[in-house]
């Protein structure tokens, strides 16, 4: 495995089908029956899906005391949200080092990212790994007690809503069906200004909600205070995902061959300095063009880019793997591939042969066994012990 790209434009062959251990043509009761390339087809991006007893006798990942230690940390983003008399609403920004009284009614703690945190969340998030880990963004709880809720409002992604404990009130119906999507301009809150549902049910410890983008909802925590894990998927808008390849394109370190500054020795004088020389806007299109024209840069920016770790996201260093050991990402650890790369928290490596099969694996099932370890490259097994030691890894 190297760390850079080549220049041959020839690519290795695709990877060969995921090897994370699901069967997606198995039916399964977390999605109502279906099986996740069913669930894919009918579901993902195009209708709502209801699910009752998904997962029975599910416990919420945390309880509601550990759920308090984690609000005065910065590093989950917590929120807190309550609604006020005359319906009115406020929002707090976290850390929030005291909570209101469990007894008081109509507030709401959301805690951002908190399978970063918590293996538990973590395993709930994993269950939703048949949708490319490109795609998943994170695990947060939401605690409510009774009434609480955070408004009528939409999303731009897709959320799976599991109820974790207690009971939920949820309204739900299509933009441009339910409401206009304009937002009330008096509440520090993204709440509708018009919400008319077109369905409502009450979820059940066990029963999940699975909403595509562009569905209004609302939840409101009904017979007592409750718990909702939500599991969301990023999706990245275009002008935003432009600007970072673009950035890690014309990064010094990968600047294609032949790199040059402008120059313009014909310029002649002009009447009109404001105007921008159309051989500077020239020069302009041709290096965007160029870099992105050089052979897998597009791909090794965006690989580097999906697996960027988020800004609040910190590893704790470790030792080299021990002998005998087997490994796995820690749960903060983003992996993928495609057929030329191994990308690893915004790095890229070249990879090929048994190397590249193994890594793949680990990037789908986040774990290798003794034996597979021992079967990579003494190159490879330099890397793993290196992201060992970044805390990247950890034995097991």
């Amino acid at each position: 495995m190297t760390s850079k790209p080549t220049s041959s434009s020839k690519r290795p062959p695709a990877p060969a089908a995921a090897s994370s251990g699901l069967d997606i043509g198995a039916q399964l009761p977390l999605l109502g029956g279906l099986s996740p390339a069913q669930f894919m087809k009918r579901h993902w991006q195009k209708q709502p899906l209801l699910v009752r007893q998904a997962l029975p006798g599910v416990q919420p990942p945390i309880d509601r005391a550990g759920l308090a230690g984690q609000a005065p940390r910065h590093e989950v983003e917590p929120r807190l949200v309550a609604q006020q008399p005359g319906d009115r609403w406020t929002l707090r920004q976290g850390p929030i080092p005291k909570l209101p009284a469990w007894s008081k009614p109509q507030w709401t703690l959301l805690v951002q990212g908190l399978d970063l945190h918590v293996d538990a969340a973590h395993d709930l998030l994993g269950r939703f790994r048949f949708v490319p880990e490109a795609r998943l963004d994170d695990l947060m709880l939401s605690y409510a007690s009774e009434g609480g809720g955070v408004g009528p409002h939409f999303d731009s992604y897709d959320v799976f809503l599991i109820q974790v404990s207690g009971r939920r009130h949820w309204r739900i119906g299509r933009l441009g069906v339910s409401t206009s999507g304009a937002l009330r301009e008096d509440v520090p809150l993204k709440v509708l200004a018009d919400f008319e549902p077109e369905q409502d049910f009450v979820l059940e410890p066990g029963d999940m909600l699975y909403l595509p983008p562009g569905w209004a909802h609302d939840g409101v925590a009904v017979g007592g205070d409750c718990m909702t894990a939500s599991v969301g998927f990023r999706s990245p808008w275009r002008g935003e995902l432009a600007n970072e390849l673009l950035v890690r394109l014309t990064d010094d370190e990968e600047a294609p061959r032949g790199d040059r500054m402008y120059v313009d020795p014909r310029q002649a004088a002009t009447a009109e300095p404001g105007r921008i020389p159309e051989a500077l806007t020239a020069f302009a299109r041709e290096a965007v063009l160029k870099a992105v024209a050089q052979p897998l840069a597009l791909e090794r920016a965006l690989g580097e880019a999906l697996t960027e770790p988020k800004p609040r996201v910190f590893f704790a260093p470790g030792d080299a793997l021990p002998p005998g050991q087997g490994a796995r990402l820690s749960p903060r650890t983003r992996m993928m591939y495609d057929a030329a790369h191994v990308f690893i928290n915004g790095q890229s490596f070249r990879a090929g042969g048994r190397d590249a099969t193994l890594m793949r694996r680990l990037a789908d099932r986040r774990t290798l066994s003794v034996a597979e370890v021992a079967r990579l490259s003494e190159g490879a097994r330099d890397l793993l012990d290196q992201w060992t030691e970044d805390g990247w890894i950890l034995p097991g």
